[in-house]
């Protein structure tokens, strides 16, 4: 996906219609992600993940409709370069 210059790789656009769709969605993006071991966290992620989360909601006898964006985002390990000791493709 390609926005104001900005090149976006690796990303999907889901829809979905039920709170348990969402969490289907979120799920399998978490199993997506790359998980290695570092020298401080055994299981540190080492993938950026950002989920976005738009709702449309309408009062009953309405057309006025009401949109929020919520963004959540993991950015990969939170640990230090420095003190994890990672080296080359890892780091």
């Amino acid at each position: 996906m390609k926005n104001d210059g900005l090149i976006l790789k690796n990303i999907s656009i889901k829809k979905a219609e039920s709170v348990e769709d969402m969490l289907n969605i979120l799920f399998i993006g978490d199993t997506n992600r790359v998980i290695c071991q570092t020298p401080l966290n055994d299981v540190s992620t080492r993938s950026h993940c950002i989920f976005t989360i738009f709702l449309e909601s309408k009062a009953p006898n309405s057309d006025v409709k009401t949109f929020s964006k919520i963004n959540l985002v993991d950015l990969s390990g939170s640990e230090r370069i420095g003190k994890t000791h990672a080296q080359g493709k890892l780091m």
